[in-house]
């Protein structure tokens, strides 16, 4: 790993928000990935507290003036739609990993899993500030703001959660069965994470940067984004750990992967990235870029038949992760 993405680890939120940008931040996930070690589930648990970041620090004055005054209504819908379905997924997956950290392997693997629930939860909190403060919601509680959100929701986010909503709960009831620990890491780690999420913030906090605007978001949206990198490079290892020990397990992250491919093949509400300065074709290759990244970090090949089901996600999914 080059000194520069090094330094990710060390700095702070402000010089994160200053000195970085997200492709820099996205390249610190996709950097440096090894064969997993018996330390690096508490490895990465030192890195969760050197990098840990308060809401409350944050202000968003800047961003509602921005909102308002240099944005148009195209993009503030643009940037919702997108937005949002994070805005869900970080709730959704705070209250669904528990299963996983009760499946988890080892008591490394479960110490850490906890600080990626606190992440989640956190992240949650994020959001509903942003919403509440910058966009207007008038909301009671937390649901409420999920509620008001929910307008924005593209039906991609119906399929990758749901199935994470399912395959957690199957996993809660046989919380001995790889098989389901594996499809829940692809599942979770790999592609709601790993290539939804990453897609999710290489738009929204490009467009953010290149336009000098929402820095409350930004800096909030960048830590969480390097938050995320422990949570993916985590998943990843905790793959190889679990496909080196027994190889056919290799079966359930593919059949996770297409399900998620067939999931995203379709939709029926477009979504329009241009306001944001994002072609279609590019988000689809951002998201084909990511998912290919992740199969190369746990050492799987791509098949022929998998190569051109990747080829058919649509952008839209961007809008759901």
């Amino acid at each position: 790993m080059s000194e520069f993405l090094e330094r990710i680890d060390v700095v702070d939120i402000d010089t994160l928000h200053r000195d970085y940008d997200v492709d820099k931040v996205i390249d610190y996930v996709h950097e440096g990935i090894e064969a997993p070690t018996g330390s690096y589930p508490l490895d990465l648990y030192r890195k969760y507290e050197a990098q840990r970041w308060n809401i409350s620090d944050l202000s968003f004055e800047e961003d509602k003036k921005d909102w308002t005054d240099k944005m148009t209504p195209l993009q503030r819908d643009t940037f919702l739609r997108v937005a949002t379905g994070f805005h869900h997924g970080e709730r959704q997956v705070a209250v669904d990993i528990m299963p996983l950290i009760i499946a988890a392997p080892k008591d490394e693997h479960k110490v850490y899993m906890t600080s990626q629930m606190e992440d989640e939860a956190r992240h949650t909190i994020f959001f509903d500030r942003f919403y509440r403060e910058v966009v207007g919601f008038e909301a009671t509680d937390l649901m409420d703001t999920l509620d008001q959100s929910y307008q924005y929701m593209t039906e991609t986010f119906i399929g990758a959660f749901g199935y994470l909503a399912y395959i957690s709960d199957q996993l809660r009831q046989r919380p001995h069965d790889k098989r389901l620990l594996v499809s829940a890491i692809t599942n979770y780690h790999m592609w709601i994470e790993g290539v939804l999420a990453l897609s999710v913030m290489k738009i929204t906090l490009g467009f953010c940067k290149r336009n000098q605007i929402l820095p409350g978001f930004h800096k909030g949206f960048l830590a969480t984004t390097r938050d995320e990198s422990r949570h993916v490079v985590f998943g990843m290892h905790l793959l190889q750990e679990l496909l080196a020990d027994d190889p056919s397990l290799k079966t359930a992250v593919y059949d996770t992967v297409v399900t998620m491919l067939i999931m995203g093949s379709t939709y029926t509400q477009p979504v329009d990235y241009t306001p944001l300065g994002v072609e279609r074709d590019s988000v689809r290759d951002i998201l084909i870029t990511n998912l290919r990244k992740k199969l190369g970090m746990v050492g799987l090949p791509i098949p022929p038949e998998l190569e051109r089901m990747m080829q058919g996600v649509q952008p839209e999914n961007a809008a759901g992760g």
